[in-house]
C-alpha cells in the first residue's frame, strides 16, 4: 500500500504531496486538472514509464530541467524516480538501483480509456498492454524486448541508408553489416516469444473463470500469439529466417521478423472477438483479463498489485461496475473521475481527493 506520494515539477505539478489513508482513493474534479497525471506518476514508480508518454520531456513541468516522483509504502520503504529529458534514475531508500531491480517493487495493473478499444485497435496498443504486464513478471522480458527493438531500428536504418545512397543492397558488405543485428535478434526474439507464450498458457484458465463469473455464462474465451511470418522460434530458426528472407527484407527496406510484428488475438465463442462480441461483452472480457492478471501477478510475486483505474466508470454499466468493485477487493485502488457520485454505492471507506 502506498501511503504517501510527492511530485516535484511533474506534468502540471510544481510540488504536490498526497497522503493516502484508505485502500480506495478517488481523485475527482473537472477535465484537465491533472487527475490522470497522478496515476501516471504511480505507473512510473511501478514500471518505470507512463502509458501516455511519448517523450520524457513531456513529463517535465514547463521549463524544468528534471522531475521527481517519490513515494512511501506501508513498510516504510521509500521509492524515488528522477526524470530527465534523456535519462531516468531509480532509488530505493535513497540508494540508486538498476531499472530492472526497480521493476516489480510496486506491482500495478492499469485500466485506461484507451483499453476499451484494445480488441479492435492497432496491434501496437495490445503489445503495450501486455508488455507492461510481462515486464513485471520477468526482468529479462523487458531486457530482451529492448534489445530486439534496438536491433530492428538499426537494421531498418541500414536498409534506408543504402537505398538512399544507391550503394547496392546486393553487395556482400551490406549483408555483413546487418549480420550483428540479426545475431542479436536471434538471441532475443525466441526469448520474448517464449515468455509471451508462457504467459498466455498461464492466462487461459483464470481468464475463462473470471469471464464466467462476470457474465454468468460459459462462453469460451482465448488469447493467442500470432506472427505474420512463419518461423521456428529458436535461435537457429531465426537465423535461418533472415538468411532465407534477405531479398524480401531488402525489397521491403525493413526487418520482417521481431516482437514488433507479433499480435495478441482474442476469440470469444471460438470466433474473432471483434466480429462476435457486443460492446458490453468486450468490457466484460477486459475486466476478466484484469482480474486474471491480478491473480497471476499476486501468485508470481507474492504481492497484490495496486490498481490504476483512469475514468473507467463512465464506460461501465451497473453490473460491470460491480465486477470492477470486486476486482478491487484486497488491494489498493486509485480511481479518477469527473463525477463524485460514481462511488456512492461503493462498499467500505473511500478517500476522496478533489483535484
Amino acid at each position: 500500500m502506498i501511503e504517501k506520494l510527492i511530485l516535484d515539477d511533474f506534468r502540471n505539478y510544481s510540488e504536490k504531496s498526497l497522503e493516502f489513508e484508505e485502500k480506495k482513493i478517488v481523485f475527482f474534479g473537472g477535465n484537465g486538472r491533472g487527475k490522470t497525471n497522478i496515476l501516471e506518476a504511480i505507473s512510473i514508480l511501478s514500471v518505470g514509464k507512463s502509458w501516455r508518454e511519448t517523450a520524457a520531456v513531456d513529463l517535465l513541468r514547463d521549463d524544468a530541467e528534471s522531475a521527481q516522483i517519490r513515494s512511501v509504502v506501508h513498510n516504510g520503504d521509500q521509492f524515488r524516480v528522477q526524470i530527465q529529458p534523456r535519462s531516468r534514475t531509480f532509488f530505493r531508500n535513497d540508494k540508486k538501483i538498476p531499472r530492472h531491480k526497480f521493476f516489480g517493487q510496486i506491482p500495478s495493473l492499469l485500466f485506461a480509456p484507451e483499453h476499451l478499444s484494445l480488441f479492435s485497435g492497432a496491434k501496437r496498443e495490445r503489445q503495450k498492454f501486455f508488455d507492461r504486464f510481462l515486464a513485471q513478471l520477468w526482468p529479462t522480458y523487458r531486457e530482451n524486448l529492448a534489445r530486439a527493438d534496438r536491433a530492428v531500428r538499426q537494421k531498418n536504418a541500414l536498409f534506408r541508408e543504402v537505398w538512399k545512397d544507391n550503394s547496392g543492397i546486393s553487395e556482400p558488405g551490406f549483408e555483413n553489416a546487418i549480420r550483428p543485428w540479426n545475431e542479436i535478434l536471434a538471441e532475443s526474439i525466441p526469448e520474448v516469444w517464449r515468455l509471451r507464450t508462457k504467459f498466455l498458457a498461464s492466462l487461459a484458465e483464470p481468464l475463462q473463470t473470471q469471464l464466467s463469473e462476470i457474465s454468468a455464462a460459459s462462453d469460451p474465451v482465448a488469447v493467442s500469439l500470432v506472427s505474420p511470418e512463419h518461423f521456428d522460434p529458436s535461435p537457429d530458426g531465426v537465423r535461418a529466417f533472415f538468411s532465407q528472407n534477405f531479398a524480401r527484407e531488402s525489397a521491403a527496406k525493413k526487418c520482417l521478423l521481431g516482437p514488433h510484428r507479433d499480435d495478441f488475438l482474442f476469440s470469444l465463442r471460438e470466433r474473432s472477438l471483434i466480429t462476435t462480441a457486443s460492446r458490453g461483452e468486450e468490457r466484460s472480457v477486459l475486466l476478466a483479463l484484469l482480474a486474471a492478471q491480478k491473480n497471476i501477478l499476486s501468485d508470481f510475486s507474492g504481492q497484490v498489485p495496486v490498481l490504476l483505474l483512469d475514468d473507467c466508470f463512465s464506460e461501465l454499466d451497473d453490473d460491470r461496475q460491480a465486477a470492477l468493485q470486486k476486482l478491487c477487493v484486497g488491494t489498493q485502488a486509485f480511481f479518477t473521475t469527473t463525477h463524485e457520485e460514481h462511488f456512492a454505492r461503493f462498499d467500505g471507506d473511500v478517500q476522496k481527493i478533489k483535484i
